[in-house]
């Protein structure tokens, strides 16, 4: 793997460097979320005000997908807010992130 990879758009900056997920919103407070990459866990929430909610955890099994859509409620570490024509852009990241830590994208 190049490191670091970097994905940014926005407000938000994701990247991956030695094994490290890390994300990086800048908004009225600088939040962030770390772990390793082999753990993270995204869940796509569509909004009805054409936005879409990031939701960032921890996965419960190893190899379950990085990326997919909400389907339930959810508990998270981490949310960013996109709008729902950006969520084509970080899917494609997670799916390359899934393709490098060998795990499904939903």
């Amino acid at each position: 793997m190049t490191e670091p990879l970097v994905f940014e758009h926005d407000r938000v900056q994701l990247r991956v460097a030695h094994g490290i997920f890390e994300l990086f919103e800048r908004s009225n407070v600088i939040r962030t979320y770390r772990t390793p990459l082999s753990w993270v866990r995204v869940r796509a929430q569509l909004r009805k005000r054409g936005t879409v909610m990031l939701h960032f955890s921890y996965v419960v099994d190893l190899d379950e997908p990085i990326y997919a859509h909400l389907m339930s409620s959810v508990s998270s570490l981490a949310t960013i807010e996109i709008p729902v024509t950006d969520e084509p852009l970080f899917r494609a990241f997670f799916a390359e992130l899934a393709e490098l830590s060998n795990r499904p994208i939903g």
